[in-house]
C-alpha cells in the first residue's frame, strides 16, 4: 500500500494494513492518534519521558498485536487511548512503589 492514500482509509482498514506489517500504515496511525496517546500519557504520568515510553509501548503493541483491536467495538483512537491510560497508570504505580521501597531501604 502506498503512503499516498493512507490518509483516506478508515481505522479498521488501516489496522488491517498494520497487521500485514505495513510500516506506512503504522506511521499513519501514529500521525492520526499519536498526539492524543502522548497527551493522555503525559497528563497521567506528569513526566515527558515516561509519557514517551507509554506512547512507544502502545504503538509497538499495535504493531505486534493488531488483532486485539476490534473496529466493531469502537474507534482506534479510543482503543489506543484506553491502552495508554492503563499503561500510564501501571507505570506511575510501579514508579511510586519503587520510590517507597527506596525510601524504606534508606532508613
Amino acid at each position: 500500500m502506498s503512503v499516498h492514500g493512507l490518509e483516506v482509509l478508515d481505522d479498521g482498514t488501516l489496522v488491517t494494513a498494520i497487521a500485514a506489517h505495513d510500516q506506512a500504515a503504522l506511521a499513519e496511525a501514529y500521525r492520526r492518534h499519536g498526539g492524543a496517546v502522548w497527551g493522555l500519557a503525559r497528563r497521567v504520568c506528569r513526566d515527558a519521558h515516561m509519557a514517551e515510553d507509554v506512547c512507544q509501548t502502545v504503538f509497538v503493541d499495535l504493531w505486534a498485536r493488531s488483532e486485539r483491536f476490534d473496529p466493531n467495538r469502537g474507534s482506534l483512537r479510543s482503543w489506543l487511548v484506553t491502552q495508554a491510560h492503563a499503561r500510564a497508570v501501571d507505570l506511575v504505580r510501579a514508579e511510586e512503589a519503587r520510590r517507597r521501597r527506596e525510601a524504606n531501604g534508606a532508613r
